[in-house]
């Protein structure tokens, strides 16, 4: 019997089941339609959620019309895995991004940075001890590019296909793929530069990416990781 980890986000649903490598995945969009898991045997679902009540609630309800079985939810709380929100309203912290940092944490013994490159752009930091000392957030590079090109005339290239480069543009669409760069290599860039004793942990599809834009003395530090999503729903719901 398979116990499924799951990391509901904004764009895509990823699971796995425990203890194996694989990752799957589908549009959030395409839940309209029913979740991608054949899986017969499914006894436990441990799920990470940042999607609306919406997608969410149908997602349980699906799971529990299949398997007759009730999800267990990951909720940002203090003292897990040694863990100290910065946040006082712990209810406005993305679990994602609590479990990445948990996940991360159990990987080094002492500070760690947590870089998501997805639909946003995330990064946080945790003391030696497991404070959150805090962090950013901004748009992804396909939400900044989605968002240019639903307000710029003659474009012609979907943003989907654009590489991420800093040089100079000489068509409307290089000029904003080199736009999107700068910014992105200055968001990573700025990560770098602080905390210069903590690695850095970086995952989600735009991750190759966000070390390509990073300045070369930096990248030493950057790992690149899978899912600590899915990791960290290990470590709050064990």
């Amino acid at each position: 019997m398979r116990t499924v980890d799951i990391d509901l986000g904004n764009s895509f649903i990823k699971w796995r089941a425990f203890g194996d490598e694989a990752i799957y995945q589908q549009s959030v969009e395409s839940l309209a339609d029913g979740w991608q898991c054949t899986w017969p045997d499914i006894a436990r679902v441990r799920l990470a959620s940042v999607a609306n009540a919406e997608v969410t609630d149908a997602l349980c309800a699906e799971i529990a019309a299949r398997w007759q079985i009730r999800i267990e939810r990951a909720y940002v709380a203090a003292g897990i895995g040694g863990g100290k929100p910065a946040y006082k309203d712990l209810s406005r912290l993305g679990v994602d991004r609590w479990l990445a940092m948990l996940a991360c944490k159990q990987l080094v013994s002492g500070p760690v940075c947590v870089v998501s490159a997805g639909s946003a752009l995330t990064a946080d930091w945790l003391a030696e001890d497991g404070r959150h000392l805090g962090g950013f957030i901004a748009p992804g590079r396909s939400r900044m590019l989605r968002s240019l090109f639903a307000d710029v005339a003659n474009v012609l290239t979907s943003p989907d296909d654009l590489a991420p480069q800093t040089r100079l543009g000489v068509t409307t669409e290089t000029c904003v793929a080199g736009g999107v760069g700068v910014l992105m290599s200055g968001f990573m860039n700025d990560v770098a530069k602080r905390h210069l004793e903590a690695p850095i942990f970086m995952y989600g599809g735009d991750s190759q990416a966000m070390l390509s834009l990073c300045a070369q003395e930096h990248k030493s530090r950057v790992r690149l990781l899978n899912n600590p999503v899915l990791d960290g729903l290990v470590i709050a719901l064990p």
